[in-house]
């Protein structure tokens, strides 16, 4: 049996999805009357057990296994698939070394630091670094080739860190319990070991890969920012409070009365095309998508069209990005406080395929809001609205590691999700009394009726000639004569 299917990244194609239901029959068939099989899909890999529907759902969101063609956990014997096509050595994945894959991030993170640093810069070459990235580069690649400890060869200290952030991110562990493992293996190990002591440190290395975070002081009532024009105020120039709060005079620093985090959205869709892992795919929605008539990205629609057709010089380049932004509040503490209320704000890559565009590594938070902005949200937004407008009027010179070249990207916002309150708070209507209706606006007709306001005008969206538009007592009193 043909397994080249489980290698094949567009999980919409038929020769995948006919793949899928041989393994579920293959599943059946070696396993009668299992009600529950492992789940081999690149989320559960083969620990968690699901029904067999489940897994056939599981394989089509997250994918199968790239190296999971020997299907010996569902019942294939392997000596029977030593003569399977599927075993064949160019179908098995060949295992990448972590400290190889640790040099491929720095050269993703900086393409071109080879670059002679006096050469002239061009439209086709890419701009040298300055010599804080080159510092930043020179620091990176040390820790890259330093050994963790003398003698072993497996892992550097850029490595090791790197293994141990990723697993504190993907099982959620706290900052406390991270400094704690962190000890006990830096303990565990020769005294002459390199490993951080604590999260602070570890951080501190990887700060040379870039995507970070600002923050920026905000005035304690939500008037505004200290941002740009304001960024050297101590009071607030609308309702003159204090930028700081009262301390002792012997503190040397300042502590700010709010707080926001800001991440600059540029630097994150500069390495989209950075990484060789998708460059090729942020084209993927001209260059490799099905023009059919079904539904399966919004490329496919009628506004995604419609704005092509609005703007062309955009949609000239397919490396111009089409973005979407999402917004809502939630309470991380629980039922332990219960007036607090976090808003991020989320910005989605479009161009990419449909299964990659919606996963969560793609992702780019852009604020962080500490508290129900309420009514002030435009405020706290004045930071991403302000690179969005420059990234619409002038892009931002990047380098797209497919071609080897650069080019000026831009993007645009089509769309914002929300539900109705946050809509209400982004957009600054109100979704709430006589006018809510955003789609009416002005001409919305209510009134105050059975102790609610009513939204009573809709028989307007009837024919001109329907009878119920001249009944007046079945409904307000009134016939209906708007248009």
């Amino acid at each position: 049996m043909d397994r080249r299917w489980i290698q094949n990244p567009n999980r919409c194609a038929d020769e995948y999805l006919d793949g899928i239901e041989d393994f579920i029959e293959f599943a059946r068939r070696h396993n009668p009357g299992a009600t529950r099989i492992r789940c081999p899909c690149r989320r559960c890999n083969n620990t968690l057990w699901e029904t067999i529907e489940n897994v056939g759902f599981h394989l089509v969101r997250n994918g199968m296994i790239e190296t999971y063609s020997i299907w010996n956990l569902h019942g294939e014997q392997l000596e029977h698939a030593s003569s399977s096509n599927a075993t064949r050595v160019d179908n098995v994945q060949p295992i990448v070394d972590a400290n190889d894959e640790v040099m491929d991030i720095i050269q993703d993170v900086f393409p071109f630091a080879s670059t002679n640093m006096n050469q002239e810069e061009q439209d086709d070459v890419p701009t040298p670094i300055d010599s804080a990235e080159f510092e930043q580069y020179e620091k990176l690649l040390k820790n890259a080739n330093q050994e963790l400890y003398p003698g072993c060869e497996s892992f550097s200290v850029l490595t090791a860190i790197v293994e141990l952030m990723h697993g504190k991110i993907k099982y959620r562990m706290s900052n406390l319990c991270f400094d704690y493992f962190l000890g006990v293996f830096k303990t565990m190990l020769p005294t002459d070991n390199c490993l951080p002591k604590d999260h602070k440190q570890a951080q501190k290395v990887l700060n040379g890969l870039g995507l970070g975070y600002e923050k920026i002081h905000a005035c304690k009532n939500n008037c505004m920012l200290f941002y740009k024009e304001h960024e050297s105020l101590d009071t607030c120039p609308i309702c003159n409070e204090s930028r700081f709060k009262m301390t002792s005079q012997n503190r040397t620093t300042k502590i700010p009365q709010k707080v926001m985090r800001y991440l600059p959205l540029k630097p994150r869709l500069q390495r989209l095309y950075m990484s060789t892992h998708t460059a090729t795919d942020m084209r993927w929605h001209q260059e490799k998508r099905v023009d059919d008539d079904v539904m399966r990205h919004p490329a496919d629609r009628e506004a995604w069209k419609e704005f092509d057709r609005t703007f062309p010089e955009f949609a000239a380049d397919p490396r111009n990005v089409r973005l979407g932004l999402a917004t809502d509040g939630f309470n991380p503490y629980g039922v332990l406080n219960q007036h607090h209320s976090t808003w991020p704000i989320f910005v989605f890559p479009y161009n990419l395929p449909p299964w990659k565009c919606m996963k969560k590594e793609y992702m780019m938070m852009t604020v962080l809001i500490t508290e129900d902005p309420g009514r002030s949200i435009d405020v706290y937004l004045r930071p991403l609205v302000d690179e969005l407008k420059d990234l619409w009027t002038n892009g931002v010179r990047t380098y797209d590691k497919s071609t080897g070249k650069m080019f000026t990207l831009r993007a645009a916002v089509m769309w914002t999700v929300n539900d109705f309150p946050a809509y209400a708070m982004v957009s600054g209507w109100s979704t709430k009394g006589y006018m809510a209706c955003p789609v009416c606006k002005e001409d919305v007709t209510s009134g105050w009726h059975a102790g609610k306001v009513c939204y009573l005008g809709h028989r307007r969206w009837l024919p001109w000639d329907h009878e119920w538009r001249e009944k007046d007592k079945e409904f307000d009193g009134n016939t209906e004569r708007a248009p």
